[in-house]
């Protein structure tokens, strides 16, 4: 860390969570020059492990798979509210602040920032990595699904008020999925995107 620099809130929550040398980790992951790793999947790494440090303990040890499932049901944009709020009450019952965990999920501009401006790191010059061509397209689609959202609701609003329309409470719910006619499976397209291929793969 150079001199003055504000101490960012990955640092902090390293301290907090007493998560060790995962700095080390996240620069070593994204300065190294093959399958070197996105921010994005360095701040979804980040938060599992901060899940995984609230809940692991001795009296309940975690089951294979477990935090990978809770954090998809608390972050995913295609989990429903009823699924999300279940993943929530469970967290509670365990003793956990939901509230203040999800208040400490780290975006990757935190990530991004930690790195460069924290640890005075730069990644590797070279071409972009194939997951990070595809997480910029789904940013991109992510920002029409919320402008399609935004536009709905307006819509529904105005008619509702103008009286040409009975609704009660509402919410937008938006989705994109894929069906690979191959394969025969389908996957939103976010995650889609994150894993980068479809069951087609299984068959190579």
């Amino acid at each position: 860390m150079t001199k003055n620099t504000p101490r960012s809130k990955v640092a902090r929550l390293i301290e907090k969570y007493n998560l060790g040398n995962i700095g080390d980790e996240l620069e070593r992951k994204w300065t190294r020059n093959h399958d070197r790793v996105s921010l994005r999947k360095l701040a979804d790494e980040f938060n599992k492990q901060l899940l995984r440090n609230t809940l692991d303990t001795d009296d309940s040890p975690l089951l294979e798979g477990e935090v990978d499932n809770l954090y998809r049901l608390l972050t995913d944009d295609d989990v429903t509210s009823g699924m999300r709020q279940q993943a929530r009450n469970r967290l509670s019952q365990q003793g956990v602040n939901v509230e203040q965990l999800e208040d400490d999920f780290v975006t990757y501009q935190s990530v991004r920032t930690y790195l460069k401006k924290y640890r005075d790191v730069s990644a590797p010059k070279s071409e972009t990595s194939p997951e990070e061509q595809r997480q910029k397209k789904l940013r991109a689609i992510q920002r029409l699904i919320s402008r399609l959202t935004d536009i709905t609701e307006q819509s529904l609003s105005e008619l509702i008020n103008a009286g040409y329309l009975t609704l009660g409470d509402f919410n937008i719910v938006v989705t994109v999925r894929v069906h690979c006619t191959d394969c025969n499976t389908q996957r939103s397209v976010s995650e889609l995107l994150s894993e980068g291929h479809c069951d087609c793969r299984k068959a190579e």
